[in-house]
């Protein structure tokens, strides 16, 4: 009876959802209602019932609508904005976010016009999809339930889905690890976070990847309480990765291939902890064997690539010789999207709008993650410091690769970064929960490290596109920000070894 129940109401809900949709796409209104009311009442459907497996409590109930309206509302909104607000160009004329998502959606439409096979397509290689999951899925779903017109809300549709229906699995997994109040913070940082939704917003991969690697999170978390459950989810998630991008797969293998260990195989027998030691080595090498290479090569044609798209990296790279230009370049990309720029700099209200709000957003959640990785070393528990320190790590890692592999763009270097959402997530609200309960003074004073950087660049960029006076050159400004970030930190680590040693002199 709740099944039914649940039918029906979950139907009600995909009809509203879907009549909305409908009337803000082209072609027939009731072919597009019930295109997209069938998958909003699938997606209804499967959110309320995943809700419901994982605790059906208040507070994810509003994750989880949240999660799902906000990609697909925004996603429309933008699409409908963005030809008379944006910029003149195709991309942004037809109603896209990202030049990807344009072109993808186009060719997906298009295999439909040509009546191309899915299964060859997979196969192929495109413009903007050398893997094909995203590509054939939207041909699929425009074959299938929208022949007569292209609508990309569908594709929106699936993709919300998935990001919403990531939510319940991974705020049941940190609830079952740590505690609920962990697992609420955890759950808000991930819905909320403004890459996650503006990536989600479009017809990308990024929400199809952060969902399903939700999946594979709590699969590794419950393993020990329900195997069978957690292999086939596992197996499912890590498939549906692989069909969207091979190398995310991989890369979400390799952190979730060592939590595993961690957490399971290292506190058993000496032998289980060689095995999985030797394992881990063979996968290390396996991994580097499969994306040492083309890591490389993107990578130094991305930063090549930013160093000609701006004149001004050109004038202050010419300041440095050799090998340091590939980390000046890597840190430039870390701090993407620059707050002050996006503030300062000149465009349309619309694009002011997302940068601002995508700014905000990376330079909220930094913080927190350096204190995370400064921190998660001191953590008492065995158990805990061993798979928070590895995320900590692992993000770390993941965060430099990513702007090395973007050369700084405020789009891909972000886009790549948001790939590991969930546990940068975790690791923010740990963070804040951790500062909260010990009154760390190191939380303050990684926010006042970050507080020096912002008021530099502020003046530094307001400076430049407001034609102020007293602009300050490019490397003195770093080097104050670097020198009164030293004072910061290094006062800090003064201060511990002051009490450390009071501490000793009185026992």
């Amino acid at each position: 009876m709740k099944v039914a129940k649940r039918l029906i109401y979950s139907l009600l809900i995909g009809l509203a959802v879907g009549a909305v949709v409908a009337a803000l796409s082209p072609g027939v209104f009731w072919r597009g209602w019930l295109a997209a009311g069938f998958l909003s009442w699938l997606s209804a459907f499967f959110l309320w019932s995943v809700w419901s497996w994982a605790g059906a409590g208040k507070t994810l109930a509003w994750m989880v609508a949240l999660a799902f309206l906000l990609r697909l509302g925004i996603g429309m909104a933008v699409s409908l904005a963005l030809p008379v607000y944006g910029h003149d160009e195709p991309t942004q004329k037809a109603g896209y976010l990202f030049f990807d998502a344009y072109k993808r959606d186009q060719e997906s439409w298009g295999m439909v016009l040509s009546k191309s096979s899915f299964i060859d397509a997979l196969y192929m290689e495109f413009d903007t999809d050398q893997y094909g999951g995203l590509l054939v899925l939207g041909g699929m779903v425009y074959s299938y339930l929208s022949p007569d017109a292209h609508r990309p809300f569908l594709v929106l549709i699936l993709g919300a889905f998935t990001a919403a229906l990531g939510v319940p699995f991974f705020w049941r997994a940190v609830r079952q690890r740590w505690n609920i109040s962990l697992a609420n913070l955890a759950g808000w940082i991930l819905v909320s976070y403004p890459d996650g939704i503006f990536f989600g917003a479009s017809q990308m991969r990024e929400p199809f990847l952060i969902g399903l690697s939700c999946v594979a999170f709590w699969a590794v978390v419950e393993w020990a309480h329900k195997k069978r459950e957690a292999i086939l989810a596992f197996m499912l998630s890590t498939a549906g990765m692989a069909v969207f991008s091979s190398r995310v797969f991989l890369a979400v293998m390799a952190v979730l291939a060592v939590w595993f260990w961690l957490e399971y195989l290292l506190p058993r027998s000496k032998a289980w902890r060689i095995a999985g030691i030797l394992g881990l080595i063979v996968a290390g090498l396996g991994l580097l064997f499969v994306i040492g290479d083309w890591l490389r090569s993107v990578a130094w044609y991305d930063l090549r690539l930013t160093v000609l798209d701006s004149g001004r990296w050109q004038e202050a790279l010419n300041q440095i010789q050799g090998w340091m230009k590939t980390p000046v370049l890597i840190g430039y990309g870390l701090t993407q999207p620059v707050l002050p720029a996006a503030i300062a700099y000149p465009t349309v209200w619309i694009w002011k709008v997302i940068a601002i709000l995508r700014a905000a957003g990376w330079y909220a959640l930094a913080p927190f993650l350096l204190y995370a990785v400064y921190t998660s070393f001191k953590i008492q528990v065995p158990a805990d410091r061993r798979v928070l320190l590895w995320s900590a790590i692992a993000v770390m890692i993941w965060i430099i690769v990513s702007s090395a592999r973007a050369g700084g763009d405020q789009w891909d270097n972000p886009r790549y970064r948001s790939l590991f959402l969930p546990w940068m997530a975790l690791l923010a609200a740990w963070a804040v929960q951790h500062a909260l309960a010990t009154r760390d003074l190191w939380l303050v004073r990684w926010l006042l490290v970050e507080a020096i950087f912002l008021a530099y660049l502020t003046h530094w960029y307001f400076t430049r596109y407001f034609q102020w006076s007293g602009r300050m050159p490019f490397w003195r400004m770093i080097a104050w920000i670097l020198g009164l970030s030293a004072l910061v930190l290094s006062s800090g680590w003064l201060w511990d070894a002051w009490r450390w040693w009071r501490k000793r002199r009185s026992q």
